[in-house]
């Protein structure tokens, strides 16, 4: 009885040891702050650690309970994998970028973690949940955006833009007659020639915030000694190719002679590419945000050639 005694004493000990010792770990390696509430904007937040001893085991967007998928990289910048269920056990970052929302969070030591929001412009909140090992969490809570006012936009050209002009092929008109005649048709009927334009941008929120809004811009109508003109032409801001009438209506006769003969036409075409920069307004913050692209136009000069077959 006496060495059961002792026996169940020491195995009591021991398990109340290993609990002490695993509670001591979750501790050890407790974050700086285990929520993160960020704005719509985005930014940065610093983490510290009390241990070295961790890694971020799954991503977790509360949107759905799912797995974050993204890239992960080494510390040096290379890509190890990419997309991928992320997780990170080392140095290095992994990333996540939509359309409209995304984040990077980089481990630069062994006890210092960034976590650095994109801006939110999906139209709702953006949650999710860093799993550390030993049980450990980080909430991640971005609000969504407020939204944006149109304030203005500039037109200019850089040395990269350009006003240049080239051929399209059209039409090819073919006839057998027995006595010469005329042919009256329209230059550029039955081609797929329109005035079509867009704006472009690299940055990846440059079309969100103005997509309800039907913003119409005022376009430049001609390019003259590095000059931006006006005429009072407008498009949608938009990455979508808007499509406009050409107005080139005039009908166009020629001479058709007795026997086998055949014409095509040739349309010339203008294709312009001008900078801009577009300036909108948080209605939050009421801070400016500044969005630059390109502006392109395609569209036909009224300029068009006769070839006849021979």
């Amino acid at each position: 009885m006496k060495f059961k005694i002792i026996f169940i004493g020491l195995f009591l000990s021991i398990g109340f040891i290993s609990c002490s010792d695993d509670n001591a770990e979750k501790i050890s390696i407790q974050p700086s702050t285990n929520l993160i509430e960020m704005e719509a904007e985005g930014g940065e937040t610093e983490i510290t650690f009390n241990n070295a001893d961790w890694s971020i085991t799954k991503v977790i967007n509360k949107e759905g309970n799912v797995n974050i998928v993204g890239d992960i990289y080494a510390q040096n910048g290379e890509i190890i994998q990419n997309n991928k269920i992320l997780v990170l056990q080392d140095l290095g970052k992994i990333v996540a970028n939509w359309e409209n929302k995304g984040f990077t969070i980089t481990r630069e030591t062994s006890s210092y973690l960034i976590i650095k929001l994109n801006e939110n412009s999906s139209g709702e909140a953006f949650n999710f949940t860093l799993e550390l090992n030993y049980g450990q969490e980080i909430n991640v809570n971005q609000k969504k955006s407020e939204g944006y006012q149109f304030s203005n936009i500039e037109f200019s050209i850089k040395e990269e833009d350009r006003d240049s002009l080239f051929v399209k092929k059209g039409i090819k008109y073919e006839f057998n007659t027995n006595e010469p005649q005329s042919f009256r048709f329209l230059p550029y009927d039955g081609i797929t020639i329109q005035n079509q334009s867009r704006f472009e941008s690299l940055e990846k929120d440059a079309f969100a915030w103005l997509k309800r809004d039907s913003i119409m811009i005022k376009v430049p109508t001609s390019i003259y000694n590095d000059g931006v003109y006006f005429g009072g032409e407008k498009r949608l801001y938009s990455n979508i190719w808007s499509i406009n009438p050409h107005g080139f209506e005039e009908m166009e006769t020629v001479a058709i002679p007795k026997g086998q003969s055949a014409f095509s036409t040739e349309i010339e075409l203008r294709k312009r590419q001008v900078s801009y920069r577009l300036r909108l307004i948080n209605n939050r913050t009421l801070e400016e945000k500044i969005i630059d692209g390109k502006w392109i136009e395609i569209a036909p000069t009224g300029k068009y050639s006769i070839n006849w077959q021979d």
